[in-house]
């Protein structure tokens, strides 16, 4: 079935007039190229309440999203992958609609591409999936979603376009082999890593920074020793570096050390702990695989291999949760154990669903 191509534009300003609080899903990881500065001043000018929603933030390191929350002020972390945030985000809108005593609440949700906007659809309802290709005339098509007896929301994420060229690279939207001018958005990288932390470029480069301009490209030019004859810095390849270091989340807003196969991280396991609050049998591995076998969302999850630690009523538990075998899961699981000091006294692996699971029962040395 084709369905009638409706403008973008069109689309996004039904969401901004019809909907009392506008959910701008922005990437946590790159939140300021992920903004869209002329539609936040659109939606505030129309007295709408605006919620940044820092999408994937089981990615970023916490002090760095509370330093995000203090620079965009009404903002609430979030991993739809996870269903992280979830709860705050639903009583900040009962919260803003109580306030402004509005009986019918309406939200829409905005954003660029590959944010995340369907995802916070589907975690906020609770759906597997959202739609979100082109709805004809946007008025028979439409879709409202009950999120409360008095809360609905628009079924229709509302995507923004990148028109400013320098955003388009920044992003990776537009190839660097394509673009006319590379020195214009690393400078714009440069700048805001620069405004949001003074310590970033200089530890990074090892450059002392005075300003951000070219005698800055020209600096780190020479630090990368990228030169052309007469020892003159290479301009253009001293700013593609920064670009695709930028992109490559190796030059960033935290200090993450990448290694060359990936970087291993610890996860946060609250998608499947949130199942184990009230558990009363938290001392038994084996119990508690039964009790999260009885979960579909579980079943049917489908990530990338998880590990993590969560102390629950001083009782903690180390799980794998995805990995090809329980074998793998329970030599994760021991390592990990062993590195965090926790002795392990009850463990077991089993199969949920579609992932293999295995859950270690201990007490931190």
């Amino acid at each position: 079935m084709r369905y009638k191509k409706v403008p973008v534009k069109k689309i996004v300003n039904k969401i901004i007039n019809e909907c009392d609080v506008i959910l701008l899903v922005l990437d946590a990881r790159d939140p300021e190229t992920t903004r869209n500065k002329e539609l936040e001043e659109k939606i505030k000018k129309m007295n709408k309440e605006l919620i940044y929603v820092l999408n994937k933030a089981d990615l970023v390191p916490k002090e760095v999203l509370e330093k995000w929350k203090e620079k965009l002020g009404n903002a609430v972390f979030m991993s739809a992958k996870y269903r992280m945030g979830t709860k705050i985000l639903r009583d900040k809108i009962k919260e803003y609609l109580k306030k402004n005593n509005i009986k019918e609440g309406k939200v829409g949700v905005v954003g660029y591409p590959n944010v995340g906007k369907s995802s916070i659809i589907n975690a906020l309802t609770g759906r597997r999936s959202a739609l979100t290709g082109s709805l004809a005339g946007l008025t028979k098509g439409e879709q409202w979603i009950r999120l409360t007896k008095n809360i609905k929301l628009l079924d229709t994420p509302g995507v923004l376009e990148m028109k400013d060229e320098d955003e388009l690279i920044i992003s990776g939207a537009l190839r660097l082999e394509k673009a006319e001018n590379l020195i214009s958005p690393a400078l714009k990288i440069l700048k805001r890593l620069h405004d949001f932390d003074k310590t970033i470029i200089p530890n990074y480069y090892g450059v002392e920074v005075d300003e951000i301009n070219e005698e800055l490209l020209k600096k780190i030019g020479k630090k990368l020793k990228y030169l052309k004859k007469g020892n003159e810095v290479d301009l253009d390849r001293t700013a593609k570096s920064i670009i695709k270091d930028f992109q490559d989340g190796k030059l960033n807003y935290y200090n993450v050390e990448i290694k060359k196969y990936g970087q291993e991280r610890q996860r946060n396991i609250e998608f499947i702990t949130r199942y184990l609050k009230d558990f009363p049998f938290i001392d038994d591995a084996k119990m508690i695989i039964n009790h999260l076998s009885d979960f579909d969302d579980l079943k049917r999850l489908k990530i990338k291999p998880v590990l993590g630690e969560e102390t629950i009523n001083g009782t903690t538990l180390v799980i794998s949760f995805g990995e090809k075998t329980v074998d793998a899961g329970r030599k994760k699981v021991e390592e990990y154990a062993k590195e965090h000091n926790i002795e392990l006294y009850s463990k077991f692996g089993d199969k949920i669903g579609r992932n293999r699971v295995f859950v270690g029962v201990g007490t931190k040395l």
